[in-house]
């Protein structure tokens, strides 16, 4: 290509070397993340387990400050949780939308089962765990999985209301199931 008289280059497009170049290089670039972008849909789990330990820790918080009993509802068949406050006549009722709301997992995420104090080990239908204004909380062991057959088990510590939350299934005894 000619030089003007500037000294920058005259240029009408592209030669066929210049987009062979930026193709292989996109290709390359694809190739590469497209790895990554794949796993993406397994990082659901993580997440998915990282928000469910997160609405455990926001109602254990809630229950010791406003010194009422709540509720973390699970629905084991439409993979959704979600909170209930007791109120003054004992029945759960449905907290303030601004404070939490319904959350249905992610398509490829589901519940496998949930083991609580109350309940045992509910694999269908509904279970839950309580928090009490003292700070204590049902002890509770849930186990999430995605399309893949990866799971988590979310274990709630009932003195402290904290989750650990390990790679594989995991009964309560701590062994792998």
């Amino acid at each position: 290509m000619p030089m003007s008289r500037t000294g920058i280059w005259n240029s009408k497009g592209f030669t066929f070397l210049e987009l062979a170049v930026v193709l292989l290089i996109l290709s390359v670039v694809t190739a590469l993340a497209f790895p990554v972008i794949r796993s993406l849909g397994s990082s659901d789990l993580k997440l998915s387990a990282r928000h469910l330990v997160r609405t455990v820790y926001f109602l254990s918080n809630r229950a010791a400050s406003t010194k009422r009993v709540y509720r973390l509802n699970y629905d084991l068949k439409e993979h959704q949780y979600w909170a209930t406050v007791r109120s003054g006549e004992g029945e759960f009722t449905s907290v303030d939308a601004s404070v939490l709301t319904r959350t249905t997992l992610p398509r490829a995420i589901q519940f496998v089962d949930a083991d609580t104090l109350h309940q045992g080990k509910v694999t269908e239908g509904e279970a839950y765990t309580d928090f009490y204004p003292v700070g204590r909380v049902d002890k509770t062991t849930l186990h999430l999985t995605d399309e893949d057959k990866n799971v988590l088990t979310l274990v709630v510590n009932p003195m402290t209301g904290r989750v650990k939350v390990y790679e594989g299934y995991l009964e309560e005894s701590g062994k792998k199931g």
